[in-house]
């Protein structure tokens, strides 16, 4: 295979006898990867959305399984040919058209870069606080204060980290993470006990929504969104995967059953609790002594920093070096700085309660998830119904007029128009139907189901005009270039 020189070793092709990965340890690397204190905070939204337990269960059960199957569809891809993200993307987007998705992906990685760091600082705020012997109710009513300070020290941490890439943290990371499940689900039993509490132990059907309500949908929304980040670059975790059979273990028992039972614990947890405390709160509020605080305090910031480093941090790092063909260090410090100024000031000025964050997190998922819908389905469709399973490795790397998939000067317009049109889509749907909103003055389209909106559109478009022009949107089978 002729590998042009503009290329980074790190997108070669991993060889099948390089493969590593056996579904176990692949179910073991999506669960520690999925369960992180954030996961609770899923359970808490739903709790403040006015869903009741079942609709809980069923909103992420929808989510999550949506997210896993095109995991799948798209982690396919990554194990079969051993390529990653990027590499992936140049059939359907051309070479040079891939930045588009690649910056898409890049900015909402900073930004998990920065939630997910905040969400840690916040633990280790309280766990210090803890520490220093300060009473529940004093941490509960000052740890927003506090964070962002804990925060701008944490990313320092988290930069020297990179900076040395000390790989050891990815081994504690399969341990905190279920420790952590472990520890809130006794926690979450502790606190069905407890007399006297703000609020009552949900039952399954009590109170909640209308199932077509905007509510439940957002709920839904907000599960897909979750991981849908990862439902893009899915390959660049699992093309060292031995066998694509290892792809729906690790999906069902790594993320559908644990994002269920954390939510559903979130759930339960934050209405025993009165609905206005995150589950980082109520460890600190309601925990039977200062020292199981301490420690439950402890799982939630390992559980929350370790993920942070092992996938926020170098997914936003080498997004950047791929867009900016700089070196680790500078992207590193790029990303760190990014995720920073997107989350620093801004937690600073507008968390001063729980609930503060919760709306943020709300707004954040249902927004960013309208550009990744349009997105996954031009890569799902471009793969499995244009190109029928079957992408030449040699020229994924033959970069140039002379490329197959070179397309119009490196843009599939095919591809790129596809998903432009489904970003409009979402905007129509949302203008017809009178639910536009403006977020900092800008304009978003108020539909819940944005993400799905955007995901058909894009691809049912991609597969008519790759029907419709056949020779451009399959070169390989048409172009006479040798």
């Amino acid at each position: 295979m002729s590998v042009s020189y503009k290329d980074h070793p790190d997108l070669l092709p991993i060889p099948n006898d390089k493969r590593t990965t056996t579904g176990w340890q692949y179910v073991l690397m999506i669960l520690s990867m999925a369960i992180t204190t954030s996961i609770f905070f899923l359970g808490w939204i739903s709790e403040i959305l006015g869903l009741n337990l079942l609709q809980t269960v069923v909103a992420a059960f929808i989510g999550n399984t949506v997210v896993a199957i095109v995991m799948y569809l798209n982690g396919y891809v990554g194990v079969k040919y051993g390529i990653p993200f990027p590499v992936q993307l140049r059939p359907s987007f051309g070479y040079r058209g891939s930045l588009l998705p690649l910056l898409v992906r890049a900015i909402v990685s900073v930004f998990w870069y920065g939630v997910d760091g905040y969400i840690a600082a916040w633990a280790m705020t309280e766990m210090i606080l803890v520490l220093l012997g300060k009473p529940p109710e004093w941490i509960t009513a000052n740890r927003l204060f506090y964070a962002p300070y804990t925060f701008i020290f944490y990313l320092l941490l988290v930069w020297i980290f990179g900076y040395y890439r000390i790989t050891g943290i990815k081994y504690f990371d399969t341990v905190a993470g279920p420790l952590l499940l472990i520890f809130f689900g006794w926690f979450t039993f502790y606190m069905t006990g407890i007399p006297n509490m703000p609020g009552k132990m949900p039952t399954w059907t009590g109170g909640g929504v209308s199932w077509v309500s905007n509510a439940f949908f957002l709920a839904v929304a907000i599960q897909t969104a979750w991981w849908g980040t990862i439902a893009l670059n899915v390959s660049d975790i699992c093309r060292w995967n031995k066998s694509t059979s290892s792809l729906i273990s690790g999906h069902v028992l790594g993320l559908i059953i644990p994002q269920i039972v954390g939510t559903a614990l979130g759930f339960i947890a934050t209405t025993l609790a009165g609905g206005n405390y995150s589950p980082i709160d109520i460890i600190a509020k309601y925990s039977p002594s200062a020292a199981i605080a301490f420690f439950g305090l402890i799982f939630a910031f390992m559980a929350t920093a370790s993920t942070n480093l092992t996938g926020d941090v170098p997914a936003a790092t080498n997004a950047i070096i791929r867009i900016t063909r700089l070196g680790w260090v500078k992207s590193l410090t790029i990303a760190t700085i990014l995720a920073w100024l997107l989350i620093g000031p801004y937690s600073m000025v507008n968390w001063k309660q729980s609930l503060d964050v919760a709306d943020y997190l709300t707004n954040f998922n249902w927004y960013y998830s309208m550009w990744l819908g349009p997105i996954a389905g031009v890569m799902v469709v471009d793969f499995w119904l244009v190109r029928k399973k079957e992408y030449i490795l040699d020229e994924l790397y033959n970069i140039g007029p002379q490329g197959k998939y070179w397309y119009s000067g490196g843009i599939n317009w095919i591809g790129v128009g596809s998903f432009l049109a489904g970003i409009i889509g979402e905007y129509l749907i949302s203008g017809a139907r009178g639910t536009i909103q403006f977020y900092y003055g800008i304009p978003v389209p108020g539909e819940e189901l944005a993400w799905y909106y955007g995901f058909f559109i894009s691809l049912f478009l991609y597969w008519l005009l790759a029907l419709a022009f056949k020779e451009y949107a399959l070169p390989e089978k048409y172009s006479k270039k040798q």
